[in-house]
């Protein structure tokens, strides 16, 4: 059945909010388990099945590309929420039923995402996404910081959406329809929809912070619970990669020029401006924001060379960004949490005090460290 995995996360969801809502003492700690050891078990699955087809009248298709994304979604949040069972925030531990709730709904829209193949489908999904996103970063209520950094995550979040569906209004206007492949065959070259292209690229920037939609990354890193953070830098992120390749490479050939030339850019742009905001940081965290936003640069000017080979070495990067990412967050709990900061000070003498820590961070590939040179150096090369 196509819809195995979708249908298997529904139902843990469901069982997730039973076991909150019934369990006796220590139900936090239970919902976290139930919540991994579900995710574990839809890991297996992923694995395991292997189906291949189209539902919906070729709304919704489940390929290679479909389950090689979806099988990312799921070991990141994996990880994510792992993390966040070893490393709990005082928000998570006292409302692990909304958090564990909100994350997998949330994972729900990215496996949707990763199988539309029409306009409508991916816009609701997306927003299935990002809504209890916004909802998540403002998680500590009792935190001023984190309530500023929600607030400006969810305005920034909705002038994105925004931009989004007008550009789909323009590309549904120039072709008549909204499924991919006939977007493909039916409007090459016509204005409207190089325009339409040109506003969808915009806000699935946002989604990936890219430069200049990436001002609500900082201060949200900054704030929100780190095991968090974790996911959400790159799980949405990811996401937002599948929506390029499915609006991009399926759909998209009448746009022609136009959108890779603003891909080239965009992704140049963005590389640079990451680093260089990234050289007068003086938090971890918000260090790290900054990598994000140049790592997602680099995979910016790989779409846009618009080659099988390009669009692989974009993939391999992507799983490679995934879980080092995660693991430097990680890193940077631990440390957090033993030195009260998440300063960069409080990393000084790190191999020496913390060896694991430090071998896990150089391990991270975070630049400018060498780090892991599958994912990083041969993703660039």
């Amino acid at each position: 059945m196509l819809l195995t995995l979708e249908l298997a996360l529904a139902g843990l969801i469901l069982v997730v909010l039973g076991v909150g809502l019934l369990a006796g003492p220590d139900r936090e700690r239970k919902v976290g388990v139930v919540a991994a050891a579900g995710l574990l078990g839809l890991v297996v699955l992923s694995l395991v099945f292997d189906g291949r087809g189209v539902l919906f009248d070729g709304t919704f298709v489940v390929d290679g590309l479909a389950m090689l994304f979806k099988r990312l979604f799921l070991g990141a949040t994996l990880l994510g929420v792992v993390g966040g069972l070893a490393l709990p925030g005082p928000a998570v531990r006292r409302r692990a039923l909304e958090y564990h709730f909100l994350v997998l709904v949330s994972l729900l829209g990215m496996l949707v995402l990763a199988s539309a193949r029409e306009l409508v489908l991916l816009f609701v999904a997306f927003e299935l996404m990002s809504i209890p996103l916004y909802v998540l970063a403002g998680f500590a209520k009792s935190d001023a910081r984190a309530v500023e950094a929600a607030l400006k995550f969810f305005l920034v979040g909705s002038l994105s959406t925004a931009i989004f569906a007008y550009g789909l209004s323009f590309v549904y206007g120039a072709t008549g329809t909204t499924r991919l492949p006939e977007i493909a065959r039916a409007g090459a070259g016509h204005p409207l929809l190089v325009l339409g292209l040109l506003l969808v690229l915009s806000g699935i920037g946002f989604k990936i912070a890219a430069f200049p939609f990436h001002m609500w990354v900082p201060d949200t890193y900054e704030a929100a619970t780190t095991p968090f953070v974790a996911w959400l830098s790159v799980a949405p992120k990811a996401a937002g990669f599948a929506a390029i390749f499915r609006i991009f490479v399926e759909g998209a050939s009448g746009g022609g020029a136009a959108w890779v030339t603003l891909a080239a850019f965009l992704g140049g742009v963005t590389v640079v401006a990451g680093n260089l905001l990234a050289l007068p940081q003086t938090d971890a965290k918000r260090l790290l924001a900054y990598s994000g936003v140049a790592h997602i640069g680099y995979m910016l000017v790989g779409v846009a060379a618009m080659t099988p080979f390009g669009v692989g070495m974009v993939l391999f990067y992507l799983v490679g960004y995934v879980f080092s990412n995660i693991g430097a967050f990680m890193v940077v709990e631990v440390v957090g949490h033993a030195e009260g900061t998440t300063a960069i000070r409080g990393f000084r003498g790190l191999a020496q005090r913390w060896w694991g820590s430090g071998r896990s961070s150089t391990s991270s590939g975070r630049r400018p460290k060498p780090g892991s040179t599958a994912s990083c150096f041969w993703g660039r090369y």
